[in-house]
């Protein structure tokens, strides 16, 4: 007969203890490792290891029990270690102390709500005064229902760490926005002393996608099967959900439990000891809302903005050089729209939408390259704004006069975020201009002075 070894069951989290309301936590989560002796008449001594989730080292775990903490050079993490010995179907419950590692710096996200807000402050009585409004009231939104998770005192420790992931998601989008505001600033002339992002072109939409309103769904299949033709057996399902998946994306479950998978990195569904029948297979239909595809007011904001651009270099020496980039953006998000709309399986969806990620971050590439060819003209590139009034098959204002404004646009590309106004740019060139007629009479005197020694 086959020994079978000592197994891990699983690996759970006790409740979170608080020792006061917020924010003080408890600094330790237990953090339980079961495993069992499957046998019914043998004693067992075996090993046994488990993959702690990275970014757990040393200093997260404060009370290792009974288990060693190592780490694994080839992959990169620490895991806990022991020998441990069972009697016959003996179960044992080994507990590691960790610190609540699960969390989002509230007083970080608090001071982005802060300089939202100054932003906005920034741009009103502007061009882009009504825009700002409703993107950073948008983003003001986000981080709010972010801090509100954050600072809930309620939860169990499954949720905790769910919406610590999922958090995590939406903080880093929220950012690329809050950038985009920056953007709008930096526009019109303002300044912005510290940058929370820095998009990678002034293209922007305001109305992005929130997952919860998506009504399309994708369906994923997850089977449980008893392959033995007269025993009935308890089957432990489990299924990884694709990379860009959150709780909140997943529309149902069809009974199945929402959890994050440390090893895999992603949420998973999974369900414990299904009942089985000999030879019987269990089907469960797991409902995602389809995030699967690049926004199209991305894709009508990366076009219109590419019109625009095109406007402002008819008649400069960089014109035709520019077509070949024009085009190759209009052939890239026509791509994206077409395979993304594709009557296709799930599976297949899926890939399109990773494909085009990829090439949408290209196609950006290549409008950050247009926007070059403006700025090296000595005309600011302006920010396109989705839905904005067309002229002459470009965005708002796509006609801009050089000269003023072009000291006004290499201030801000010289510094990047952090422009000074056009005034303080002419006192550095004017500061400059002194320095050189300086250093000039200096030589001269130098010169001057030769020569009358030689005479």
């Amino acid at each position: 007969m086959v020994k079978r070894h000592i197994a891990i069951l699983a690996i759970i989290f006790s409740a979170l203890i608080y020792t006061s309301a917020y924010p003080a936590y408890s600094p330790d989560i237990k953090l339980k490792v079961a495993i069992v002796n499957p046998s019914d008449t043998d004693s067992q001594t075996s090993p046994i290891r488990y993959d702690l989730p990275k970014g757990i080292g040393p200093d997260e775990i404060s009370d290792p029990g009974e288990l060693t903490l190592k780490y694994d050079m080839d992959k990169g993490n620490y895991y806990l270690y022991g020998i441990v010995k069972l009697k016959p179907s003996e179960k044992k419950v080994l507990e590691v102390g960790v610190k609540d590692v699960w969390s989002l710096p509230v007083d970080e996200i608090e001071s982005f709500v802060k300089h939202t807000r100054e932003m906005d402050d920034k741009l009103k009585g502007t061009k882009h005064a009504a825009v700002g409004d409703t993107l950073s009231k948008k983003i003001v939104t986000q981080l709010d229902n972010i801090l509100k998770k954050e600072k809930a005192t309620d939860l169990g420790i499954k949720e905790r760490i769910n919406n610590y992931y999922e958090n995590s998601v939406a903080l880093k989008s929220t950012k690329e926005e809050i950038g985009m505001l920056e953007n709008l600033v930096i526009d019109t002339g303002g300044v912005v002393a510290e940058r929370v992002s820095i998009p990678t072109t002034l293209a922007m939409s305001i109305e992005g996608v929130n997952s919860s309103d998506i009504k399309n769904t994708v369906n994923l299949t997850v089977t449980a099967k008893n392959p033995s033709p007269s025993t009935r057996q308890f089957v432990d399902v489990k299924y990884n959900l694709p990379a860009e998946v959150t709780p909140k994306d997943v529309a149902g479950t069809d009974g199945l439990e929402v959890g994050y998978d440390f090893r895999g990195e992603c949420f998973n569904v999974y369900q414990q000891k299904v009942d089985l029948r000999p030879g019987e297979t269990k089907t469960f239909v797991v409902k995602l809302r389809d995030i699967w595809r690049v926004p199209g007011t991305e894709l009508d904001s990366v076009n219109s903005h590419t019109k625009n651009l095109i406007v402002l270099l008819e008649g400069t020496e960089r014109a035709a050089q520019a077509k070949p980039i024009a085009d190759k953006i209009f052939e890239n998000t026509g791509i994206i729209e077409k395979t993304q709309n594709s009557d296709v399986g799930a599976e297949k969806h899926i890939t399109y939408y990773r494909d085009n990620t990829k090439l949408f971050k290209t196609t950006k590439d290549y409008v950050a390259q247009l926007e070059k060819m403006i700025t090296q003209a000595g005309v600011s590139p302006g920010v396109t704004v989705q839905n904005a009034e067309k002229l002459k098959g470009g965005g708002v204002e796509s006609r801009r006069p050089r000269g003023y404004e072009g000291v006004d646009m290499v201030a801000k590309s010289v510094f990047r975020g952090k422009a000074p106004s056009v005034a303080t740019t002419w006192k550095i060139i004017f500061a400059i201009l002194v320095f050189l007629g300086i250093l000039g009479a200096l030589f001269f005197g130098l010169w001057y002075s030769k020569l009358m020694k030689k005479e």
